[in-house]
This record gives structure tokens, C-alpha cells and sequence, in this order.
């Protein structure tokens, strides 16, 4: 009889595809650092969605990297969150136009918590026989 743990499994990736992973990571911290943190004039144009869907998507897509890249992690997962806390206070605090919101918060946080859950049901039917 196997044992299996009930901790979400890596998917198989190889070292390059990890790599690339990571760096694909990296560069969209960076993105996000930046559309976050400019002045409000040099970003994309408001119109393009709504802004708390761009919040969600953003720190999904981030997310989905990390897990991809690095594995479920807490370390991970309370580093992002804690990144977009740290945006909003930023922001509040900054006064390039831009404005700390707790409903961002929430946005980034849902974007986040969708990515995991969507890692941790891809993870368990992948165990499955």
C-alpha cells in the first residue's frame, strides 16, 4: 500500500522550464512594481477594464508564476500578499496620484487566492489514478 500526502504536488517541469518560470516571475513583479508605483499618467489608460479586475488578474498571473516556478510555498504566498499591501500603503502614502485602496487590497488578495485554489484542484486531479 503507497501513502500519498495530502500536499499538492509540483507538476513535472524540467530545470529550464522552472527557470523560465522564475524569470517570467521576476519580470512580472517588476511589471507590476512599476504600473503600480509610477505616476498615475505614465500607466496604461484607465479604461482598459475595470481597475479591480487588473488587480485580480495582475496578482493571479503573479501567482500562478510563483506556484509554478517556486511550488506552494508559504513563504511565497504571505510575500505576495504582503506585496500588494505594501502597493496600496505606498500609494496612500507616495502622493503621485495614485490612492491606496483597501478595496485593491481585496482585488489583489482575491487574484491570489483564485491562483491557488486553481493550483490545488489542477494539483489533486493530477494525483488522481
Amino acid at each position: 500500500m503507497v501513502l500519498r500526502s495530502r500536499r499538492p504536488s509540483l507538476p513535472e517541469l524540467s530545470p529550464l522550464a522552472r527557470r523560465y518560470g522564475a524569470a517570467a516571475f521576476v519580470l512580472w513583479l517588476l511589471a507590476i512594481l512599476f504600473l503600480s508605483l509610477a505616476p498615475a499618467e505614465a500607466t496604461l489608460a484607465p479604461e482598459l477594464w475595470g481597475d479591480k479586475v487588473r488587480h485580480a488578474l495582475a496578482y493571479f498571473v503573479l501567482t500562478g508564476l510563483g506556484l509554478l516556478a517556486f511550488g506552494p510555498r508559504w513563504t511565497l504566498l504571505m510575500g505576495i500578499a504582503s506585496l500588494g499591501a505594501g502597493v496600496e500603503v505606498a500609494q496612500a502614502t507616495m502622493g503621485f496620484g495614485r490612492q491606496g485602496e483597501w478595496a485593491d487590497l481585496l482585488a489583489n488578495l482575491s487574484g491570489e487566492a483564485l491562483a491557488v485554489a486553481l493550483w490545488l484542484v489542477v494539483s489533486r486531479l493530477g494525483r488522481r489514478p
